[in-house]
Formats: structure tokens, C-alpha cells, sequence
């Protein structure tokens, strides 16, 4: 019972791990669709702003003076702000087009990075807003935005666009990408945007949080779990990472919540290669652990030294990418003496995030390498980390589950042939035993029937031939004591031996088969073992062999008898056959009358023998005795 519920738990954990790599595996293809169905390339039917004018000031209206010409997007205007402004980051910019410039259909704004409460103005009318208030903590920079445009609103010539951005972050200020056109073709653009930067985002930053939860209670039954832990700090850290792309408002105060998230990162990293060198095992891998968290400290003591140069992230970023390639590295050396699935999936893994890792780096505003996909990727990193590392241990897991499966199947085995093995001990003992009980009954009366009966028959036979009683009561007493002796014979332990069994019958009966004036021919070879040959059993046989010797010496007349054993086979069955034949002056077997109770009642204990007994004679030719006895016979009673 015990092991089918086993069974059992092991098929629900199997079908649990499928479920949730079909879940992984039906989310990437969705995120793959998704990709496909990327917009093209902005065209004619839209003009992109690539320069504006930008100004700084902190009012609700949209300031005369103080314009500078700048390309866009300008995302890096923290520290003028700081240096012309004395209350909070605001800066603005100024867009303009013509009517010509603008395809003659339903027109859309699309902007994105701003940095980060964002209005928007058309002709001096305000279109767009994304907080309630101006204490609105509204973290806009990663998030786009289409605003429809007023058809009432535009002009044929110098249509005026102007977008103010507001920001209670340090180091957060900026005008992101402009552009006005078609709005179908930019409401495809926003789609696909919208998808990637924020509402895909959050679905796999929520579904790693549900999975860490959990871990986490994994990890609660498990507290000797090493990989399990970095595995609930992973899933952790990546969400508080991650939590600052899709969020709408932020949580904290805005310079205590970009400091957790500019340094979530490299702790992040920090707990996903602890987990990668817990699970493997690598030698010192406390050590390393300890080393990484250092290193971790380190760089974020780094990003506060060169926060000034501007280079911030690209150095960082830089440094974090070049140690999980280090302890890449040392998986890999891992793999190579092992071989192991699991060591070639976290190489994986790790290899490919840390491509991802790369391709954000070329997307810092102030790097500029390319614009990739046009969104960052690191949102889905922690998905996919969290994600094969949790399948790694369900892995583990299900394997040391079936081990221990069969670990208990085998010591249940071993259990039950040693019980068995124990049980028929017992049994042996206690045969043992029984059988030395009943050797020592055995001696006793054998001892009492040969110094007790046997005596008193001997004394009164020497009685009776000293007084000269009747030839009848000295054969009648010489028979008692013969047969008492064969008794005697049937009880001595012979272990089955049929041979034995009859060499003390020869014994016996050959002195009285002499004075009878009877020749005895015995023809004897060896023969196997009888295991149901008991006393009991051994007094059967006996018995029939004396009534059949003397069937023969009181009415056969016969010169000489041949008692013969041999092996012998009937009906693909192996026995013993015993034989006992005369020249004396035979019978006719079909007279019922003349078989007499003699042969009757050997008959009678062949049966018990479940042995076969068959008589053969004819008048003036003699007879002829055969007893087949099996080697086998359960019902030998």
C-alpha cells in the first residue's frame, strides 16, 4: 500500500513539472507570436522628431523664453535642471510640423521614455496627462503612450507640439522619442511596445513571483537546502529588479526606489549564480558564493564613486556581465568532468542571459550602441532564470524521489527474504526440534521394546524349549520376537533410504528363510532417496514384504525367493520398484477366495503408500510381487 501511494505522489510531482514546462513553453511561443507580429518600419505615413528645442522651467505653462535647440531623445537632463532650477526637475520640449508633413488621415502623438510625470500640448492645448496630481509619484519612462489628435486642433503651417516632463528622481529627467502620423500605424507600433515594455513584463515578473512563493514553501519543508534558498532569492530579487518597467507609480520615495532598483541588479546576478554553484556543487562554493555577494558590495560602492562620469551603467553593467561569464566558466570546467543534463542547462541559461544583459548595455541612452529590439529584456531575464533553475530541481528532485522509490522497493524486497528466510529458520528450528524430540521418544521405545517385550519374549521362548512345550508356542513366540525386531527396524531414522531399509530386513529374515530350507537372492542396486519415507511409512513397506515372504514360505512351496530394487519410471513420474518373486507352485489371480486377507491388506497399506502394487502368478510358474513406490507423494500418510 505504502509503495503505491509512493507511486502515485511521484506521477502527481511528474505531471506537476510537465504542466509547468508546457506553461513555460506555451509563454514563449505567445511571446514569440508577439514578436512576429513586431510593425514595420515607420514611413511617409509618419514623421519621426530626430532634434527640438528644450527648456527648463518649473511652471504649469509653457515657457517663452529659454529654448535650445538639441536633438532628440534628450534623456540626460538631470543635472542642467539641478543647475537653473531650484525646486523640482521640469524640463520641456518643443516640436513643430505642418499639415503637409502628415499624412490626410486620423492622426496620433506616440511617445515613449519620458522621464517621467509626462504632459502633452497641441497648439497650446493640453491633450495628455499620466498622473492625477503634481505630487503623483508616476514612473513614465519606460512606458509609451499614443494620444489622439483633434483634427479642430490642427493648422496647415507651424502646428506647435510640447511635451513637459516632471521628475521627483535624482537622476531622472528627460524628453524621450517624438513622433506624429497615421493612427493605425502608430496604434500597431504602441501595441507591440506596450506589450513588450510593460504588459508582458508584468505577466512574467507576477508568474515568477507566484513561483518563488512557491519555492519558498519548498524551502520552508527544506531548510537544509542550500540551492533551494538562492532559488527563492533569485525569484526575489529579479522581481524588485524588475518591478521599476512596468510599474505605474512608485511605491517608495522616488530616490529610495531608484536606488533599490539601480542596485537590486547586481544582487540579482549575485543570487542567480549562487544558485548555479550551490546546485552544481563546485568545490568551495560557500567560498564563491561569499565572493560574489562581495563583489556585489563592491560594485554598488563603484556606481556611487562614477555616478558624476555619466558612464554609470555601462561600467557596471560591463562588470557584472564579465563575472557571470567567470563563473560560467567555472560550470563549464564542471561539465567537462561530469557530463551531467543539469550542468549543461545552467551553462545554457546563463550564457544566453548574459547575451541579453549585453544587448541592454547597447541600448543605454548615453551608449546608444543600437536600439535592438526596442525595448530591454532583462524583464524576462529573471523568468527564464528562476524558470530552468526550477525545473534543474524538480528535476533533482523527482530522480532522488524515484532513488528512494527504489531504494525501498529493494530494502522492502530484502526485508521480505530475509522475514522468509527467517520464518523458514524458524521452521528448520523448530523441525529440528521436533524431530530430536522425537528421536530421543524414538530410542526410548526402542530401548523399552528391545530390553522390556523383546527380553520377556526371549526368557519365554528359553522357557518353552527347556520344558519341551509345543513346537506351536515356540513358533508362535519365535514370530513375535522377529516381528517385534522388524518393528524395531522400522524405527531407527533412515532418512528415506530404501536400500537400508531392506539390508536390515535381510538381516532379519534370512535366518529364518534358511531354516525354512529357502534359498534368498537379493538383487539390489542403489536408489534415490524416498523424502516421505518415515517410520510410519518405513512399517508399511516392511510389512508388505514380510506378508509377501511369507505368503511364500507357508503356501508357495517354493526353493528359492529374489528380492530385487531398482530405479524405475511410470507415467513420467521417478520411484523405486521393489520386487519379490518364487519358483514355487503360483495361483490363479482371478480367484478372489484364494488371494485371501493377506494380499488384501497389502493392498490396503500400498494405498496409504500411494504407492502401486501388482501380483502376478499362474499356476506351476511361481508368482511374482511388484511394489512401485514413488520418490514424491504429498498424501503419503
Amino acid at each position: 500500500m505504502q509503495r503505491r501511494y509512493s507511486r502515485r505522489r511521484t506521477g502527481v510531482c511528474l505531471i506537476f513539472v510537465k504542466w509547468l514546462f508546457a506553461c513555460i513553453a506555451a509563454y514563449v511561443c505567445w511571446t514569440a507570436a508577439q514578436a512576429v507580429a513586431a510593425p514595420d518600419k515607420p514611413s511617409h505615413t509618419v514623421l519621426e522628431f530626430l532634434s527640438g528645442e528644450i527648456a527648463f522651467a518649473d511652471q504649469n505653462e509653457i515657457p517663452g523664453t529659454g529654448w535650445e535647440k538639441r536633438p532628440t531623445p534628450a534623456l540626460w537632463l538631470s543635472d542642467e535642471a539641478r543647475a537653473k532650477l531650484d525646486g523640482k526637475l521640469t524640463g520641456w520640449g518643443r516640436f513643430r510640423f505642418d499639415r503637409a508633413q502628415v499624412p490626410d488621415e486620423p492622426l496620433a502623438i506616440y511617445t515613449e521614455n519620458n522621464r517621467e510625470r509626462l504632459t502633452v500640448f497641441l497648439n497650446g492645448v493640453e491633450l495628455f496627462r499620466n498622473y492625477r496630481s503634481a505630487t503623483s509619484q508616476t514612473l513614465g519612462w519606460n512606458r509609451p503612450y499614443i494620444i489622439p489628435v483633434p483634427q479642430k486642433l490642427l493648422r496647415e503651417a507651424g502646428n506647435e507640439l510640447v511635451l513637459r516632463v516632471g521628475s521627483d528622481r535624482q537622476f531622472s529627467l528627460g524628453v524621450g522619442t517624438v513622433k506624429v502620423g497615421s493612427q493605425e500605424v502608430l496604434g500597431r507600433l504602441y501595441n507591440y511596445q506596450q506589450f513588450w515594455r510593460v504588459t508582458g513584463s508584468a505577466a512574467a515578473n507576477y508568474a515568477m513571483l507566484f513561483l518563488t512563493f512557491a519555492a519558498f514553501l519548498m524551502w520552508m519543508a527544506r531548510r537544509s537546502e542550500t540551492e533551494i534558498f538562492w532559488l527563492v532569492m533569485t525569484g526575489l530579487l529579479w522581481f524588485v529588479r524588475d518591478f521599476h518597467f512596468f510599474a505605474e507609480e512608485s511605491p517608495l520615495d522616488p530616490y529610495w526606489f531608484q536606488q533599490v532598483s539601480y542596485y537590486s541588479l547586481y544582487f540579482a546576478v549575485a543570487a542567480s549564480l549562487s544558485f548555479c554553484v550551490a546546485f552544481l556543487k563546485l568545490p568551495n562554493y560557500r567560498r564563491i558564493i561569499a565572493i560574489l555577494f562581495a563583489i556585489g558590495v563592491a560594485l554598488c560602492i563603484f556606481r556611487v564613486a562614477i555616478t558624476s562620469t555619466n558612464r554609470t551603467d555601462l561600467a557596471t553593467s560591463l562588470a557584472t556581465l564579465v563575472v557571470s561569464l567567470v563563473i560560467c566558466g567555472l560550470m563549464i570546467f564542471d561539465w567537462i568532468r561530469h557530463r551531467s543534463l543539469e550542468s549543461a542547462a545552467l551553462i545554457a541559461i546563463v550564457v544566453f542571459t548574459t547575451a541579453l544583459g549585453l544587448h541592454d548595455v547597447g541600448r543605454i541612452p548615453n551608449v546608444n550602441w543600437w536600439q535592438g529590439l526596442g525595448f530591454h529584456v532583462q524583464p524576462y531575464t529573471g523568468l527564464l532564470l528562476f524558470s530552468v533553475f526550477l525545473l534543474s530541481v524538480g528535476r533533482k528532485y523527482l530522480r532522488a524521489l524515484v532513488e528512494v522509490e527504489t531504494l525501498n522497493a529493494s530494502l522492502e524486497q530484502r526485508v521480505e527474504t530475509a522475514t522468509q528466510a527467517l520464518a523458514a529458520s524458524e521452521r528448520a528450528r523448530q523441525k529440528i526440534e521436533v524431530e530430536h524430540a522425537v528421536g530421543i521418544e524414538r530410542e526410548r521405545l526402542m530401548r523399552e521394546m528391545h530390553d522390556g517385550i523383546g527380553s520377556n519374549l526371549v526368557t519365554a521362548l528359553a522357557v518353552v524349549r527347556k520344558q519341551g512345550e509345543a513346537p506351536v508356542a515356540e513358533e508362535t513366540l519365535q514370530r513375535a520376537i522377529t516381528d517385534l525386531k522388524l518393528t524395531v527396524d522400522s524405527l531407527a531414522p533412515v532418512e528415506g533410504d530404501v536400500v537400508a531399509l531392506l539390508a536390515n530386513l535381510r538381516h532379519r529374515m534370512e535366518p529364518d528363510m534358511e531354516k525354512a530350507g529357502v534359498k534368498c537372492v537379493w538383487r539390489v542396486v542403489p536408489c534415490p532417496s524416498l523424502d516421505w519415507l518415515d517410520a510410519p511409512n518405513a512399517l508399511h513397506m516392511l510389512r508388505i514384504i514380510q506378508e509377501g515372504v511369507g505368503n511364500v514360505l507357508s503356501h508357495a512351496g517354493a526353493t528359492s525367493i529374489t528380492i530385487a530394487c531398482r530405479p524405475s519410471e511410470r507415467d513420467g513420474r521417478s520411484g523405486v520398484e521393489l520386487v519379490l518373486a518364487d519358483d514355487g507352485c503360483g495361483f490363479d489371480i482371478r480367484s478372489e477366495t484364494r488371494q485371501g486377507r493377506g494380499l488384501s491388506n497389502m493392498r490396503t497399506r500400498a494405498r496409504q503408500l500411494s504407492a502401486e502394487l501388482d501380483v502376478e502368478s499362474s499356476r506351476g510358474e511361481g508368482s511374482r510381487l511388484k511394489l512401485w513406490l514413488p520418490i514424491r507423494a504429498a498424501h503419503v500418510v
